[in-house]
């Protein structure tokens, strides 16, 4: 019994072993990544910028339309470049979520850029990407979004001309699992109607992020409650018309991650306007089998 109880400890130790370090070997991977993109962005070399995108890649920047594909990625660098000179550009990453066949990375940033005629500026935010492994060594990006950490005047940064950009397209699907994640989509748009922010914030899971706009990442049950409850309370402000809708999904080994695009009409008094953005939704089953969001990034278009 003892032999067989030391065999099964050292049978553990080595799966632990060999698991922390294909961790540190995905860690060091995309740590080396980023550091060649800030250089990358330093130097405006944009082979190195584009290297790790595809064909299929998601690109979500703020306040600016989804982009699909290496070539419109590549077209909103090469201006975001021809515009601002980028002093400085660091990530600092927060965690990773092994999905099996996906790595999610979410960290911060900060951007240190100038545009012409302007005083340089520090943007700051947080960021989320979803890394695809292709191969024992190799992994590509198939989607990304970011966002400030706090409300910012737009001047400060590139502005972007997306009118050559394809609007964002209703992803349809006869699949079970994907229409159960459109159905949860619905249950979310009845509460931000209702401004019933505490159960909004139920949709989450006790351990989830909530990375939002303008705001640093809330983690967990308490933070993310907070924060539903205040922005989505009853009040004199009133949402006239919600839309909340899939763009794409990618079911991994463990997580579904779905890309996520909304529009807002919302009135307050004589106030009213527009508001259009996009996520990246990761969800997840609670132990009753309900698809709760465990991690969830918005930015505005």
């Amino acid at each position: 019994m003892i032999k067989l109880s030391l065999a099964f400890l050292f049978f553990v130790v080595s799966v632990f072993s060999q698991e922390n370090k294909t961790d540190s070997d995905v860690r060091k991977q995309i740590e080396d990544y980023n550091a060649a993109f800030a250089a990358a962005l330093f130097e405006n070399n944009k082979d190195m910028m584009l290297k790790f995108y595809t064909d299929q890649s998601v690109l979500m920047p703020e306040h600016n339309r989804q982009r699909v594909g290496k070539k419109m990625i590549a077209a909103f660098y090469e201006q975001w470049l021809d515009q601002a000179k980028v002093n400085s550009f660091q990530k600092t990453i927060l965690e990773l979520q092994d999905f099996g066949n996906y790595i999610l990375e979410i960290g911060n940033f900060t951007e240190n850029l100038h545009l012409k005629d302007l005083k340089p500026y520090a943007y700051l935010g947080k960021y989320m990407v979803l890394w695809k492994k292709t191969s024992k060594n190799k992994m590509t990006i198939a989607a990304e979004i970011w966002g400030a950490n706090s409300y910012f005047d737009d001047r400060f940064i590139p502005e972007i001309d997306d009118t050559t950009v394809p609007l964002t397209k209703e992803y349809t699907s006869s699949d079970k699992l994907i229409n159960e994640v459109i159905e949860r989509n619905g249950s979310i748009k009845n509460l931000v109607q209702n401004r019933l922010g505490a159960e909004h914030a139920k949709m989450f899971t006790p351990d989830a992020m909530y990375l939002t706009y303008y705001t640093p990442i809330l983690s967990g049950e308490k933070d993310i409650t907070a924060y539903f409850t205040e922005h989505e309370k009853p009040g004199t402000l009133k949402i006239e018309q919600i839309s909340i809708q899939t763009s794409g999904v990618i079911v991994t080994k463990k997580a579904i991650v779905e890309f996520g695009f909304y529009n807002v009409d919302w009135r307050d008094g004589t106030n009213h306007g527009n508001v259009k953005g996009k996520s990246i939704n990761v969800w997840k089953r609670n132990e009753k089998g309900t698809l709760m969001l465990f991690r969830q990034m918005v930015n505005h278009d």
